[in-house]
């Protein structure tokens, strides 16, 4: 599409949609995606899907492509230059690898569960973390908790029933959210796994470097 196409489409909408259309486009660049299921993010998601080729053309000019995820319900943007990406630390990205590995196994397990994610006790993803860096486990405590407080903002997990992550709660329920297949995609799982034996090897070696 032209930009005069676009102009004349975008002439064509309402006032009540040119606003929708520059909201849908802040949230889109400033949280990254917007999924069906978040309440704040509903309106928008519709939006979206009434108006995703115009959004899709806008974007495209200054060098965004918009990606719709149907079987998970989530729309996100990708920047050709990488621009969108997010840089964790090493920790972070640790955390990140590991919930999706656990996220991986119980869909592929099938358990029976009271919500509609996997979900994962606080203490059981630091008993995972400790089975691949033993001894770490105390010092990691507050590193868990920046992670799932970071994670839940950017709609990774939340806590099943609503409220704030407490990590000193061990029994705390964490579920486990779709959109954690947006960001390390199914073809990786196999690899993970290896990603994370390999921070093993080297957090190995810098203990033995002191």
């Amino acid at each position: 599409m032209s930009l005069l196409q676009f102009a004349q489409e975008y002439s064509q909408l309402a006032s009540s949609e040119q606003a929708q259309f520059a909201h849908a486009l802040r949230r889109l660049l400033a949280d990254g995606l917007i999924w069906r299921e978040d309440e704040a993010d509903r309106s928008i998601y519709a939006f979206l899907i009434r108006r995703r080729e115009l959004v899709a053309d806008y974007l495209a000019v200054v060098g965004w492509e918009l990606r719709f995820a149907e079987q998970v319900g989530v729309f996100h943007v990708v920047h050709r230059d990488g621009a969108h990406r997010r840089r964790f630390s090493r920790e972070m990205t640790i955390w990140l690898l590991l919930l999706r590995l656990i996220y991986a196994e119980k869909r592929e397990r099938l358990e029976v569960i009271l919500t509609r994610y996997p979900v994962i006790e606080t203490g059981e993803v630091a008993r995972r973390y400790a089975e691949f860096f033993p001894g770490q486990q105390v010092r990691k405590r507050s590193s868990l908790a920046d992670a799932l407080r970071t994670f839940q903002t950017l709609k990774l997990v939340r806590v099943a029933g609503g409220g704030a992550i407490r990590t000193g709660q061990a029994e705390q329920l964490i579920e486990l959210l779709p959109t954690l297949e947006i960001i390390v995609p199914a073809a990786g799982i196999t690899a993970l796994a290896e990603r994370l034996r390999e921070y093993e090897r080297g957090r190995g070696e810098e203990e033995g470097e002191m």
